[in-house]
């Protein structure tokens, strides 16, 4: 089963030509992760190409030299929140670039045992925190097969038992996998408090502290609305005592605007070893 594009034209240019030009204007002189860091997961944010598409791309050029036979996509369901988490329905994905496989064997590893793994098409198709990582995926990893996971309730509890599922899934196929999270920081706060906001939930990721990155979301004195994946690899890295976070590119859609009235925050980071 295929699945269509549906923000083609809309969060990204609906023809892959256009795509291309703009990511090779994004990478042009960026670098790429050094050989002494080992890969534990990438995060990127999920908002229209003109907004966040440079920072994104920033993140997924900084690892293209690394090989990997699966990116794992973990990100939120904007639509409905009344399940843990959900595997993607779909074996193959179009991209104005060219069409993408699903892992069916990763998928079928995810799914066993999971609670309310049986995904609900409709909420997968509609979606865009998945779609948007695709072209880019496509891009950058032209060969490498997708499995995504769309989370419902972002709590740390949901997390550890998912980040425990995907070290088990992981370990059993043999594969190399790298995990994708896909995530937006504050919401339209003027620059001043959203850089404030972000530059808070970044120490927090930097630090791979999931319990004070998680007490300063419930608190609300930052956001990010794919909290549940943050977590998720973070728990996921946790079992590595030299894991640690870097910073690859931090922007918000007011530098590209210009309206500091009220900004998205969007971070491109990499947890390795």
């Amino acid at each position: 089963m295929l699945r269509k594009t549906t923000h083609a034209g809309s969060f990204y240019p609906r023809f892959g030509d256009q795509i291309s030009a703009q990511i090779e204007r994004w990478i042009a002189d960026q670098p790429s992760a050094k050989p002494d860091e080992d890969y534990l997961g990438l995060i990127v944010p999920h908002a229209g190409y003109v907004y966040s598409g440079a920072c994104a791309a920033k993140g997924y050029h900084y690892i293209s030299q690394q090989h990997f036979d699966t990116l794992l996509v973990l990100h939120p369901s904007h639509q409905a929140i009344h399940f843990d988490w959900s595997l993607s329905p779909f074996d193959e994905y179009d991209t104005p670039l060219g069409r993408l496989e699903q892992d069916a064997e990763l998928h079928e590893l995810l799914k066993r045992n999971s609670p309310d793994a049986n995904p609900e098409k409709r909420l997968h198709e509609q979606e865009h925190s998945m779609e948007i990582q695709l072209p880019l995926i496509k891009y950058f990893f032209p060969d490498t097969r997708v499995c995504p996971v769309m989370i419902g309730r972002p709590h740390p509890e949901v997390a550890m038992r998912l980040a425990e599922k995907i070290r088990e899934a992981i370990a059993a196929s043999g594969k190399k996998v790298g995990i994708i999270v896909s995530t937006d920081l504050s919401h339209y706060y003027d620059s001043d408090r959203a850089e404030k906001m972000d530059g808070l939930i970044t120490r927090y990721i930097m630090s791979l502290d999931a319990d004070a990155l998680w007490q300063s979301v419930i608190s609300k004195r930052c956001e990010a609305c794919g909290i549940g994946g943050l977590l998720a690899l973070i728990y996921y890295a946790g079992v590595y005592a030299d894991a640690k976070a870097k910073v690859i590119e931090y922007t918000h859609s007011g530098k590209v605007s210009g309206d500091n009235q009220q900004v998205v925050g969007y971070l491109s980071a990499l947890v390795y070893r």
